[in-house]
């Protein structure tokens, strides 16, 4: 199946290249999200970026030439204020965009920050919105109550100022020019004292507006989605990140039966594969990581990698690349989920899908 869907990307892709030559448009990656558009997008391009990455199709269809082109197609969509902005009609907001167009650069330009450093501007917008020296009771950044009560979306926000942080650390870039801290580490230290020290022990997850007000938002949120998938789909926004710096994960006996809950009898988390998946995944994988081997945990963990890696994988081997989620950013989350599974069932064997969180912080 894995070979099928392989094949079937590179139709999906050319189907998203924007231009009269599309061999020069997906060598270059000038994707749009959704196809037939006029013109690229950030997150089109970053998108078949990382699923071209993550399938280990990238060398396929670029070159070395065509990948400088790609790294500078992605900075035209940093604006002076410092934050990536996708200009296209969806409404991913600021701090989103910019860790996952730093994390296209970073596959694009490897461990070579010094590609980076002469045609990337300053965060100035984030520079202005952190606190120098979080801890434990003083937050990294303040939340609004919308972003408080409904997490999932905020944890955009929460997960992707410090993948930012992170990323701009790793590439070996002045913290001081770029984010306006000195110590970017220290920074990320002080934004995970905060955050965990407000997890929740039973499920592992974060609820961090009022309760009774959290009960009255869940209450009307259940119409568009299930309050605990949201809830887990916040946690996981978090976790990318401190599993990036090798925090201790502070409950993970309790994320592995809260996260198999919501799994669906089909095997994925909703009606189709998308990112949802690969948080499922990550929380499972990376939480039974932390228990002894032969954990009671343990089968029932690798059980539900197991069956939503088939479910995830028979769902696009058995539909036409153009009959998968139009809007591109669908994509790289469901692939990395099948990389996700695989990293803890495949028993050190080399996987055949990359991990995406090897190269990046933030998907």
């Amino acid at each position: 199946m894995q070979h099928e869907i392989e094949s079937k990307f590179l139709d999906f892709a050319r189907a998203r290249a924007v231009g009269d030559d599309v061999g020069v448009a997906v060598r270059s990656g000038r994707f749009s999200a959704l196809p037939n558009q006029a013109a690229p997008d950030l997150f089109g391009s970053v998108d078949m970026l990382y699923a071209a990455h993550i399938l280990g199709k990238l060398d396929e269809i670029s070159d070395a030439a065509g990948r400088a082109a790609w790294l500078e197609h992605i900075l035209s969509y940093q604006d002076e204020d410092g934050w990536f902005r996708s200009r296209d009609k969806q409404s991913h907001g600021v701090e989103h965009a910019t860790a996952y167009a730093l994390g296209g650069l970073q596959i694009l330009a490897g461990q070579n920050g010094d590609m980076l450093a002469r045609g990337m501007k300053p965060l100035r917008g984030l520079q202005s919105e952190i606190a120098r020296e979080p801890g434990r009771s003083i937050a990294p950044f303040d939340l609004t109550l919308l972003d408080r009560v409904h997490f999932w979306r905020g944890s955009h926000r929460v997960g992707g100022l410090a993948a930012i942080v992170g990323t701009i650390d790793e590439l070996g870039l002045s913290g001081e020019r770029f984010l306006g801290i000195a110590s970017p580490r220290d920074w990320l230290d002080g934004w995970w004292a905060y955050f965990a020290e407000r997890v929740e022990a039973p499920t592992g997850y974060w609820t961090m507006a009022p309760l009774p007000l959290q009960m009255a938002f869940d209450t009307l949120y259940r119409f568009r989605h299930n309050p605990k998938l949201a809830s887990m789909g916040g946690a996981v926004h978090l976790y990318w990140v401190s599993e990036k710096m090798r925090a201790p994960m502070p409950h993970p006996r309790a994320l592995i039966p809260a996260t198999i809950d919501l799994m669906e009898p089909t095997g994925l988390y909703e009606n189709e594969p998308y990112c949802i998946d690969l948080d499922g995944n990550f929380l499972i994988g990376r939480a039974l990581s932390y228990l002894e081997p032969d954990h009671e945990l343990e089968a029932t963990a690798r059980e539900a990698l197991a069956v939503n890696r088939d479910a995830v994988l028979t769902w696009f081997a058995s539909r036409p690349h153009d009959a998968w989620k139009p809007n591109s950013h669908a994509l790289p989350g469901a692939l990395a989920a099948v990389a996700e599974a695989d990293r803890t069932l495949m028993n050190g064997s080399p996987p055949r899908w990359r991990d995406i969180f090897e190269t990046t912080w933030w998907l």
